[in-house]
């Protein structure tokens, strides 16, 4: 075991003092060049840059906000239902069960307060964040 663990690391180090960060590129249509340096991606990297800090149409964060309160809306009302008909049918199965079915039916209750305290945990993230980003922007 000990042994396999020195053999995975010093294959990992092998692998990250041989792996050399290299620029590798098709031919250059435009000027008939062959090789392509960093510089040469570097140089498109700032072009692709400035030509977004020169765009007319910034994004529209009122269209965001929309579009991420109906998506929100969407997945809550799913999220509610969800949870409410698997509560129901918990709720029956103990009720109408035997003494066996009633054990296991009750084995379901942490399951289900932990899945309803993920699905409401994330909604209430998601709110934070959306509000904090409208804060800054």
């Amino acid at each position: 075991m000990k042994r396999n663990i020195i053999i995975t690391i010093f294959l990992i180090l092998i692998f990250l003092v041989l792996n050399v960060t290299q620029v590798q590129a098709i031919k250059d249509s435009e000027s008939g060049r062959q090789d392509i340096g960093i510089h040469d991606v570097t140089g498109g990297a700032s072009d692709f840059i400035s030509a977004g800090q020169q765009l007319d149409t910034p994004l529209d964060n009122a269209g965001v906000k929309n579009v991420s309160d109906i998506i929100y809306n969407i997945l809550l009302i799913l999220g509610v239902v969800a949870t409410v008909i698997v509560g129901l049918i918990i709720g029956i199965k103990i009720v109408l069960g035997s003494n066996t079915e009633k054990a296991e039916t009750k084995q379901l209750i942490i399951p289900y307060i932990i899945g309803c305290v993920v699905i409401f945990g994330a909604f209430i993230i998601w709110k934070m964040v959306v509000e904090i980003l409208n804060q800054t922007a």
